[in-house]
């Protein structure tokens, strides 16, 4: 097992641009489809499914009441591996 460290954020806008620059679309015909996925995820993940979309994975959760407010949630993405060249 690998040492743990700490990964860099990456902020939405930042991700939004870098899916744009991916695919070549325009921004003001990318963002809303973006925008969109990004909050279907979030309504899946916190209704408790579990989500399968290559290549990210399988995403697992496991959702918990934070006794300071909120939700707390876990999740446990599970990738095949990657195949080198």
């Amino acid at each position: 097992m690998q040492d743990p460290h700490v990964a860099a954020v990456v902020q939405k806008r930042d991700f939004i641009d870098r899916v744009i620059a991916a695919s070549g679309a325009r921004k003001s015909d990318a963002k809303p489809v973006i925008e969109a996925t990004l909050a279907e995820l979030g309504r899946v993940l916190s209704d408790g499914h579990t989500l399968a979309v290559p290549p990210l994975g399988r995403a697992r959760i496991s959702c918990e009441k934070d006794p300071r407010g909120g939700d707390v949630i876990t999740l446990r993405l599970r990738r095949r591996p990657t195949k080198t060249n």
